[in-house]
C-alpha cells in the first residue's frame, strides 16, 4: 500500500471535490481510500507515504484522439507550395508522410510522444494510426511502445480506399487480427477499435464491411467526421444528406463509436448523433490550425452527446485543448459567458466516461475503487482551490506548471521528473535515433 499525502487533492469526475491537506491510499489494483492526510495515515499506518507538501494531485489525463505517427512531421518542410485548403494539407503532408513510414519509424514515432505523455501526466491515449507501406503488424509495434512506457492505449489502423483495394483489405485485416489477438491475451490496458479514415476516402462497400466487422467483433469505429466541408460535399455527391447521414445509414453510429471533429455538422446531424449516443471528440487546436471551422459544442452538449477532448497529433496532452476551447468558443460567439461549464464537463466527466467504456475501468477520477492513475503537479496554488473554481486552475495555472510524478495503474512511471522505466542515457539515445530516422524520412518525403 502507498499513500500520497499532504496534497491539494483534486478528484474530478461527476462527484468532483477538492480535499486540502488530502491523501490517497492505493496499490496496483485500485484506490483504497481518499481523505485528509491524518485520516488516511491512521487507516493505513504501515503504508509508505510520499509527502507532496501541498502540491496539486489529480487523476491521470486522458487524450481521446491522438495520431502518434505524426511525430516526424515536427519541423518538416513541404517541397511543394504551401497548402491552401484542408484537402491539400492531407495530400501534400499527411498522406505523403504516412506512406514514407518504415517499421523502425513506427516504434520511435510512438515512443517519443508517449514519453511526452508521461512527462505531461497523460496516462490514457486513444490512437488512430496510418502507415500504408507497413500495415501488417503495425499495431503490435505501437502496443509494444505502450507496454514499454506502462501507459494505457486504445489502438486502431486507419482503413481507407485512397491507396487501392489491396491496402484497404490489409487495413481491415490489421484491425481484425489485432482485436482478436487482444481478446486472447486479455490485456486490460491495451484495447482496440476499427479505424476508418473519413467518409470521403471510403466507398459504400468499405463502409458496409466496416459495419459487418464492427458487429462481428463487438466494437465500434474510430473515424474522422465532417472535419472539413469537403467531407460533406463528397457525401452529397454520393446521394446522402451529409456525412453523418451516410455513416448512420451504414449503422456506424452508436455508443461504441468515436466520431472525431464533427466541425461541419448541422442541427440535424447533431440530433442524429445525440439519439444514437455516438461519442464526439473535439480537437480545437487542430481545427484552428487547419482552418476548418469551429464545432457547435453548445448544441452537441444540449443533445447530451458525450463530447470530450483529443489532440489530433498536436501534442500528447489535451490540457492545451481545454485552454484553447475555453477561449475559442467565447471568441467565436462574441460572448465571454460561453462554454465554461461545457468545457469543464468535457474534460472532467465526459473524457473519463469514454475511457471507462473503452477499458472497462473507472478512469479519470480519484475515488475509492477507481483505477490508480495519479499525477502530482509541481504547482503550489497561489490562490485557494475549491470544487467551484478548479476550472480556473486547470486553464490558468496548471498549463504553465510541470508534472513531477506520473503513476499509471499504481505503477510509478516518473518520479520527481525522472522516468522510471528508462536506463541512464536511454532517452537521449532514443531521441538521437529519432532525429536520424526523421531526417531519412524527410529525404524520402
Amino acid at each position: 500500500m502507498k499513500i500520497i499525502g499532504h496534497a491539494t487533492l483534486v478528484t474530478l469526475g461527476e462527484n468532483h471535490q477538492v480535499i486540502n491537506d488530502g491523501a490517497v491510499a492505493f496499490d496496483e489494483k485500485k484506490i483504497h481510500a481518499i481523505g485528509t492526510t491524518e485520516e488516511i495515515k491512521q487507516r493505513f499506518p504501515k503504508a509508505k507515504m510520499k509527502n507532496v507538501n501541498g502540491r496539486l494531485v489529480m487523476p491521470g489525463i486522458i487524450n481521446n484522439h491522438m495520431h502518434l505517427y505524426s511525430t516526424f512531421a515536427r519541423g518538416i518542410t513541404l517541397k511543394d507550395s504551401s497548402p491552401t485548403n484542408f484537402v491539400e494539407i492531407l495530400e501534400r503532408l499527411w498522406w505523403r508522410l504516412d506512406k514514407a513510414l518504415t517499421p523502425e519509424d513506427l516504434y520511435l514515432t510512438a515512443m517519443i510522444p508517449l514519453l511526452e505523455a508521461v512527462r505531461n501526466g497523460v496516462t490514457t491515449l486513444v490512437d488512430h494510426h496510418a502507415s500504408p507501406n507497413c500495415i501488417d503488424g503495425s499495431l503490435n509495434v505501437i502496443a509494444k511502445a505502450f507496454r514499454k512506457c506502462g501507459l494505457r492505449g486504445n489502438l486502431c489502423y486507419e482503413i481507407s480506399d485512397r491507396d487501392g483495394q489491396g491496402k484497404c483489405d490489409a487495413g481491415f485485416e490489421e484491425n481484425a487480427n489485432f482485436i482478436r489477438c487482444l481478446k486472447l491475451e486479455a490485456d486490460a490496458d491495451i484495447t482496440a477499435m476499427i479505424g476508418l479514415h473519413a467518409s470521403f476516402t471510403l466507398s459504400d462497400t468499405s463502409l458496409e464491411r466496416a459495419a459487418e466487422l464492427m458487429k462481428a467483433l463487438n466494437t465500434g469505429v474510430h473515424i474522422h467526421v465532417a472535419e472539413d466541408k469537403a467531407d460533406n460535399d463528397d457525401a452529397i455527391k454520393r446521394g446522402y444528406r451529409s456525412v453523418v447521414d451516410r455513416l448512420h445509414k451504414f449503422k456506424l453510429t452508436g455508443p461504441e463509436s468515436i466520431f472525431v471533429h464533427c466541425v461541419n455538422c448541422d442541427s440535424h446531424d447533431i440530433q442524429t448523433l445525440g439519439l444514437t449516443k455516438t461519442n464526439i471528440i473535439h480537437n480545437p487546436r487542430s481545427n484552428m490550425n487547419n482552418a476548418v471551422g469551429c464545432a457547435s459544442l453548445e448544441k452537441m452538449m444540449a443533445e447530451k452527446i458525450n463530447v470530450s477532448f483529443g489532440t489530433d497529433g498536436m501534442s500528447a496532452s489535451p490540457l492545451e485543448d481545454l485552454v484553447v476551447a475555453n477561449i475559442l468558443h467565447k471568441h467565436q460567439a462574441g460572448d465571454p459567458r460561453k462554454i465554461y461549464g461545457e468545457a469543464w464537463k468535457m474534460f472532467a466527466v465526459n473524457g473519463p466516461r469514454l475511457a471507462q467504456k473503452l477499458f472497462k475501468k473507472r478512469l479519470g477520477v480519484i475515488e475509492e475503487g477507481a483505477t490508480p492513475d495519479l499525477i502530482v503537479w509541481d504547482y503550489l496554488p497561489p490562490t485557494p482551490v475549491t470544487a467551484e473554481n478548479t476550472f480556473g486552475h486547470l486553464t490558468f495555472g496548471l498549463p504553465f506548471s510541470r508534472v513531477s510524478t506520473t503513476i499509471c495503474q499504481g505503477k510509478t512511471l516518473m518520479d520527481e521528473g525522472k522516468i522510471a522505466f528508462l536506463e541512464e542515457g536511454e532517452e537521449e539515445e532514443l531521441c538521437a535515433r529519432s532525429r536520424e530516422l526523421a531526417k531519412n524520412l524527410w529525404d524520402r518525403f
